[in-house]
């Protein structure tokens, strides 16, 4: 009875919704999203936000807020904005009013600047909405600036635009990175932005490498002058641990971490499959011959396209091998990567750039450049190739064991070694300094004082 009844209320609020939208209902819709807004604090909990900032801060709304890596948590952690989150379903909700709810992402046959683009009515009639809501929604509540995470979300693209030409610049911090980890992610890259995506309409763009501008100023997607590469905020706590020298090593056991990888493409159809799980399955009998050692596998949380245990372990079915029962062996991807790296003795992995900040620490961090890679086909794929220089690379499952082993007694890194490493990771990842997130401070306020807007009052 319950269930029905809930069913029947979410149908009636749909249809009521609607209406108001379809009614352009401006002043009930605005009341209603200015109820629905959160303010974040810099302890991490919300609040109902008031009208106006206090002690003349400037406002942050934040668009796609779970999208977001930690990025955004730092900015709001230094307690400079007041910093205002609108719930996904609701910013969803209404932009599929107008747009079919398929339509999420852009792509070379949906983007807007192409003349074929099939949702130009849709596009206009939003905008013209989106015009007068705004409006009405900016002076319930003030607000200085949207940021967006991503730059194929058609969520964001006309709430930012709009926003932008009223006054309330856009800025963009792009949670993907590491465009030119490799020649065929730059190749794939560049042919995204350069006919998958709508040029931005937002006021800046604030990336982590340099090295990743030319995908965005190269394509034309954005003017050079409206992009700055100012590192990442996540990193920053991080680079201060590594610092002080906070490793957990104190009377606890050898511990290797693996991070799995894929390829970029459905894992069973790559013609890697058996390379790739290979490398898998050896951490599971490494784990049993070793069990005075523990090795964790720590994937990405709810990555699409991440190894699913189901499929890297299909050669273990009918065997009497039981993973629940290795005592040593732990595969989870909710543990905190920075953590898991502070008492960790060997990393391996491939095609990630955790590699680096594992490198970055001092840790004998190990690639399985096997057989079955080890051509240029694959090469160009391979994040840092050029710079394999700087890890242990094991030639094939025999090499790596007695690489883990060696190294689990021998952790040490040459000085020219770690030089590169740092290198590696202040190009491609954050400034060893620490200071990205106050730079990203002063960039959002002056993208915020060069455009100031009368919504701000």
């Amino acid at each position: 009875m319950n269930l029905h009844m809930s069913v029947l209320s979410k149908g009636l609020f749909r249809h009521i919704y609607r209406i108001v939208v379809s009614k352009r209902l401006y002043t009930l819709l605005s009341f209603v999203y200015s109820y629905v807004i959160e303010e974040l604090t810099s302890d991490g909990a919300t609040v109902r936000p008031s009208k106006h900032a206090k002690n003349n801060k400037f406002t942050i709304l934040i668009l796609s807020s779970k999208a977001f890596r930690k990025d955004i948590e730092c900015v709001v952690a230094t307690n400079e904005f007041r910093v205002l989150r609108l719930p996904d379903h609701w910013q969803s909700r209404l932009i599929y009013q107008f747009y079919p709810g398929g339509f999420q992402k852009f792509w070379v046959d949906t983007n807007p600047d192409h003349p074929d683009y099939k949702y130009k009515k849709n596009q206009k009639e939003i905008r013209d909405f989106l015009y007068v809501f705004l409006a009405k929604l900016y002076k319930r509540i003030s607000i200085d600036c949207v940021i967006s995470p991503h730059h194929r979300y058609v969520v964001d693209r006309d709430w930012g635009a709009v926003s932008t030409e009223m006054g309330i610049p856009h800025i963009m911090l792009p949670r993907d990175s590491q465009f030119a980890s490799s020649p065929f992610l730059l190749d794939s890259s560049m042919h995204l932005f350069k006919n998958g995506l709508p040029k931005f309409e937002g006021e800046h763009i604030i990336i982590q490498s340099e090295l990743d501008k030319q995908v965005y100023t190269d394509t034309g997607y954005v003017k050079p002058e409206k992009i700055s590469s100012l590192g990442c905020p996540r990193m920053d706590g991080f680079v201060k641990r590594i610092k002080e020298n906070k490793y957990n090593s104190v009377n606890r056991r050898k511990k290797v971490v693996f991070m799995p990888f894929g390829w970029g493409m459905s894992l069973e159809k790559s013609d890697l499959f058996s390379y790739i799980c290979d490398v898998h399955l050896f951490f599971v009998h490494f784990a049993l011959r070793y069990p005075e050692i523990d090795i964790v596998i720590k994937s990405k949380p709810k990555q699409p396209r991440s190894p699913r245990k189901t499929v890297l372990l299909k050669p273990l079915k009918g065997s009497s091998i039981e993973i629940e029962k290795i005592p040593n062996l732990t595969i989870r991807d909710d543990l905190d990567l920075h953590d898991l790296f502070l008492e960790t003795d060997v990393v391996c992995g491939l095609n990630t750039s955790a590699l680096l900040e594992a490198a970055v620490i001092g840790l004998p961090v190990i690639i399985p450049y096997f057989k079955d890679v080890q051509n240029q086909k694959y090469d160009e794929r391979l994040f840092y190739r050029d710079a394999y220089d700087l890890f242990d690379i094991a030639k094939d499952a025999n090499e790596l064991e007695s690489l883990i082993l060696k190294r689990l007694h021998n952790q040490a890194i040459d000085k020219k070694t770690m030089e590169g490493r740092e290198a590696l990771f202040e190009s491609f990842i954050s400034s060893l300094d620490g200071d990205a997130t106050e730079k990203y401070v002063a960039m959002i306020k002056r993208v915020i004082v060069e455009n100031f807007s009368g919504y701000s009052n």
